[in-house]
């Protein structure tokens, strides 16, 4: 296997590293680990071996077997630590000058300096590697038998469980003779974000076991001359991964494990173990490391821009130096006409679905409640312009404008329009699509901007197939006088003579529960649009989203008395569509009989 392994790998990375093979690797073994506990340099500290295990339960995805090994580390950078801390994972382990792996998981509320450590051969597998996604699930449990029982103080192992960095060990049940160790992933990181918008995202980043850590001293305090350049990054460095960048930033931090010329290998286990990604990798400032009960951990900040994670799996990450991933550019501007002011929140983020609908909706609100400073009720119109992109590169735009009001939570109107259009796109059956660009321009104020339908009159004596109804729509806009809208409505050629039903609606079709047009217009929206069946391509299913009725338009719609699903086309549509410029709220139905003439 690993000279299959060498022979897809470049000359060098053969050549610049001798490994030692986990069939080589023997109990007693001491060595020397590398890893940045402060700052960027890069100190050592002490390795002995206590035992091999190994994992024989068959993965059905791409891991059969596996291997791990026991050890236990010291030294005064240990000390410093506090342990194995969260952070360290991927710091490179060399035996006699060879390297036999990188730190991957700590023993928990317990003795911290008792870790993991995952062999480099098994991490170099990570190159050979076709670009398919992985579907294993990263929040396993895995459990590694030891070849033979070991004793640490008064208890005898046999057998040890790694958990991810935020499972609790309480879904456990370890035996007498069994350890709980976890990963030493650090916690994704999060800048920009308070408030609502922070505990939305926490919820969103645990269902894609990440770990939510909020700090304001994560920003990048580093001063320019302790920038570095990327050719002196090596096995020990602090390095982030990022998911977003900007006004908005979420990264993780772990330790370069090996690097064969622009390639890297790190963490030694699995970030969110997505198979192929194009995650952004950074350089890392660590400001400090702290002791903790259950797990020491560093506390850091991305610096500069590296490269690219091109793998996500089991036994840890790589990517390349000097190539960067493409990333999709927000833009959310927010006005708040009650108080005339004024925010932009610009960041980049990963070309990912998960990624995309999870930093997104928080981003939203994080926009919104900065400028309103308030929840509650309130009328917004909301600009939506989007780019996107299907595998072949062939682009799509698409721009829309909506009015929303609620007198419950005006915010979670928007995140809902927002977010299904977002699920429409990434979520798409008929191709795979990824937007490339997004802007949001919302203008929001407190005032109830609504019109209400209150009585519907036709004018007509009398009207046969092929004419024309004369239509008076008496609207109220709230705590406004009343007005008559005028609407001429043609009466296909080729009816029958069954009496109709006229109804004339807005999508938020009852005044008395005008509260958050969320995904009850959505879907009021969806079966006003008609022609479904005639979509038959991703550019058909956007466009006919982005021309579909909004809360602003009055609509009119005739179905046979007694069959309403039996809808007669106007115009050769469902409906006659009539804008306005207020939230619509409320319907009436008319019945008609057409004369004989």
């Amino acid at each position: 296997m690993l000279a299959c392994i060498f022979a897809n790998a470049s000359p060098a990375s053969a050549a610049s590293v001798d490994i030692l093979k986990i069939k080589d690797v023997k109990v007693g073994m001491r060595g020397i680990g590398k890893t940045v506990v402060q700052g960027r340099k890069i100190e050592t500290f002490e390795v002995e071996v206590l035992g091999i295990l190994s994992n024989n339960k068959v993965n059905e995805n791409l891991l059969i077997n596996g291997n791990s090994i026991l050890v236990k580390v010291s030294g005064d950078v240990i000390r410093r630590a506090g342990g194995i801390a969260a952070g360290m994972s991927g710091s490179p382990v060399y035996v006699d000058g060879k390297l036999m792996g990188g730190i991957s998981s700590g023993w928990i509320m317990t003795d911290h300096t008792v870790g993991l450590v995952t062999p480099i051969e098994e991490m170099l597998e990570i190159w050979t590697y076709p670009e398919l996604a992985s579907l294993s699930d990263a929040a396993t449990p895995k459990r590694w038998f030891l070849n033979s029982p070991i004793k640490l103080g008064e208890r005898v192992v046999n057998a040890v469980w790694e958990i991810a960095c935020n499972q609790p060990d309480s879904l456990l049940q370890p035996a007498a003779d069994e350890l709980v160790f976890r990963q030493a992933a650090a916690e994704v990181y999060v800048d920009g974000i308070s408030g609502r918008a922070a505990k939305i995202l926490e919820t969103k980043m645990s269902r894609s076991n990440l770990k939510f850590a909020q700090k304001s001293e994560l920003k990048n305090n580093s001063s320019p001359d302790q920038k570095v350049e990327p050719a002196n990054y090596e096995p020990g460095s602090s390095i982030g991964i990022q998911l977003a960048r900007g006004d908005i930033n979420l990264t993780t931090l772990g330790t370069l494990t090996h690097r064969s010329e622009h390639r890297i290998l790190a963490l030694a286990h699995p970030f969110m173990k997505k198979g192929r990604v194009a995650f952004l990798m950074t350089g890392a400032f660590i400001h400090h490391s702290f002791s903790s009960v259950e797990m020491p951990f560093k506390i850091g900040a991305p610096s500069e821009m590296l490269g690219i994670i091109t793998q996500d799996r089991e036994k840890g990450i790589s990517g390349e130096i000097g190539r960067f991933p493409e990333m999709v550019p927000v833009q959310i501007d927010v006005l708040d006409k009650d108080l005339q002011i004024t925010r932009s929140i610009n960041y980049q983020i990963v070309k990912d679905p998960s990624v995309f609908g999870m930093v997104l909706e928080s981003t939203l609100v994080q926009a919104l409640e900065g400028v309103i400073d308030r929840a509650g009720a309130g009328t917004a119109l909301l600009g939506i312009s989007l780019d996107c992109a299907n595998l072949s590169g062939e682009q799509y735009s698409f721009r829309r404008e909506n009015m929303f009001y609620s007198r419950a939570d005006i915010v979670q109107s928007l995140i809902s329009e927002v977010g299904s259009l977002i699920e429409m796109v990434t979520e798409s059956e008929i191709e795979e699509v990824m937007p490339t660009r997004l802007l949001l321009k919302i203008e929001i104020e407190r005032r109830r901007r609504t019109l209400t339908i209150e009585k519907v009159e036709i004018k007509n004596a009398q009207v046969a197939g092929g004419g024309v109804l004369d239509v008076e729509v008496t609207l109220r806009p709230f705590r406004e006088g009343k007005f008559v809208r005028k609407v001429k409505i043609p009466i296909p050629q080729d009816i029958g003579k069954e009496n109709l039903v006229l109804t004339v609606f807005g999508l938020n079709t009852r005044a008395d529960e005008a509260e958050v047009t969320d995904t009850r217009d959505a879907r009021s929206s969806r079966e006003a649009r008609g022609d479904e069946t005639q979509i038959v391509d991703f550019d058909s299913v956007i466009r006919t989203w982005a021309n579909s009725p909004k809360n602003s338009d009055l609509l009119f719609q005739l179905a046979i008395e007694g069959d309403e699903l039996k809808k007669i086309k106007l115009n050769g549509k469902e409906l006659e569509i009539q804008p306005t410029n207020l939230v619509v709220t409320g319907r009436v139905d008319t019945t008609l009989t057409l004369s004989e003439e």
